[in-house]
């Protein structure tokens, strides 16, 4: 299918990042997770670093800033996905 606008044509993509969720053309949310996959092991290391310095306290708002964040945006929509698992497994 061609779209034009303008007398121009649109080229079409596989997908596209929209308020900070990606969307595949096939409505799968297999990119989107891998890219939530990707973020949380960067947030998870972060995390093993400073646990030996900080307080208990200190560590769960870490959590709750960092990691908490990235998982519950857009979870109501990508949540069901039959990849959310791995996602959910690395913030364990």
């Amino acid at each position: 299918m061609q779209v034009s606008f303008s007398n121009r044509k649109i080229a079409t993509t596989q997908g596209l990042k929209f308020l900070g969720l990606t969307i595949a053309t096939s409505l799968i949310w297999k990119y989107h997770i891998g890219e939530l996959t990707s973020r949380l092991i960067t947030a998870c290391y972060a995390i093993r670093s400073i646990k030996h310095f900080m307080s208990l306290y200190v560590l769960r708002s870490t959590y709750f800033s960092y990691v908490h964040s990235i998982i519950s945006y857009g979870i109501i929509i990508w949540g069901n996905s039959s990849n959310s698992e791995k996602c959910l497994k690395v913030r364990k």
